[in-house]
C-alpha cells in the first residue's frame, strides 16, 4: 500500500512493515520473523525497489518478529546501517537476554523435557538471528533523510521501542506501541506491555504530533480525519 509518493507500507502475512525513499536512500523499518525473509524480499521487488539498494534498517525495537529478518536482510544489503534505540542494542546484538523470554527461562528448571527441548530450540534461534547495531539512537534525533525522519523514544512494550515520525508526510510509523483493530486506532494488548504506565505515557507523548495516518506493525494503516 503507498502512503505518499515516497512511503509505503509492506504487509507480510501479518506483519505490517514500512518503506521509504528519496533520491539517495531507501530505508527499511522492521524485518518480520527470519522464516519470512525471502517473503520481504519478494515484496520490495513487487513495490518496485532493488533490496540491495537498502541504506538503512531501523529496528522499533528488538522482537523477533520485528528483527528476526534482520539476518537475512542484511546479506542481501550489505551496505546497510543497522540502527535502533540505545536501550535496545544490548538485546539486538545478544549482551542481554529478550525481555519477553526472560520469564520463560526463569521456569526452565521446573520445566519437563519436552519444554526444556521447545526453550533450548528457541534459545539456539535467539542466537541465530542477533547482529550488531551500526548506530544507535536516541529521542528526539532526526535523521535528515527521506523528508526527515524523527525518533521519538516510547518505551512501556520493550525499554527502548521507538516510532518514527516522518515528517514530510506526517506519518507515524508506530511499531507496537499501538495497533489497528476493527478499522480502529487502540492500545497495545496489555499482556504484551512491559511497563503499563510507560506505555501509557508513550501514546501521550505520541499524540502531541500532527499525524496525517500512521502505521501499525500489527493492524496496518489508519488514516486520521
Amino acid at each position: 500500500m503507498k502512503i505518499t509518493d515516497n512511503i509505503q507500507m509492506l504487509k507480510i502475512d501479518d506483519y505490517h512493515l514500512t518503506l521509504l525513499w528519496d533520491d539517495e536512500n531507501l530505508v527499511l523499518v522492521d524485518a518480520g520473523l527470519d522464516t519470512q525473509h525471502q517473503k520481504l524480499v519478494d515484496v520490495i521487488k513487487d513495490a518496485g525497489h532493488d533490496p540491495d539498494k537498502i541504506t538503512h534498517i531501523i529496528f522499533t525495537h528488538h522482537d523477533g518478529d520485528h528483527m528476526g529478518g534482520g539476518i537475512g536482510m542484511i546479506k542481501v544489503a550489505s551496505n546497510a546501517t543497522i540502527l535502533a534505540h540505545v536501550d535496545e542494542t544490548p538485546y539486538i546484538d545478544g549482551h542481554k537476554t529478550p525481555t519477553k523470554f526472560e520469564a520463560v527461562l526463569a521456569g526452565y528448571d521446573g520445566a519437563d523435557q519436552e519444554t526444556k527441548d521447545q526453550i533450548d530450540a528457541r534459545k539456539e534461534a535467539i542466537v541465530n538471528t542477533r547482529f550488531g547495531v551500526g548506530q544507535e539512537l536516541n529521542d528526539g534525533d532526526v535523521l535528515p533523510i527521506c523528508g526527515g525522519i524523527e525518533i521519538i523514544h516510547t518505551p512501556g512494550h520493550t525499554p527502548g521501542h521507538i516510532c518514527l515520525y516522518l515528517q514530510e508526510g506526517q506519518i507515524m510509523v508506530l511499531g507496537d506501541a499501538a495497533s489497528v483493530e476493527n478499522s480502529e486506532l487502540v492500545g497495545f494488548n496489555p499482556i504484551y506491555i512491559q511497563d503499563m504506565e510507560l506505555a501509557d505515557k508513550s501514546i501521550e507523548k505520541i499524540k502531541k504530533y500532527p499525524i496525517k495516518g500512521a502505521v501499525a506493525y500489527h493492524g496496518g494503516f489508519f488514516k486520521f480525519d
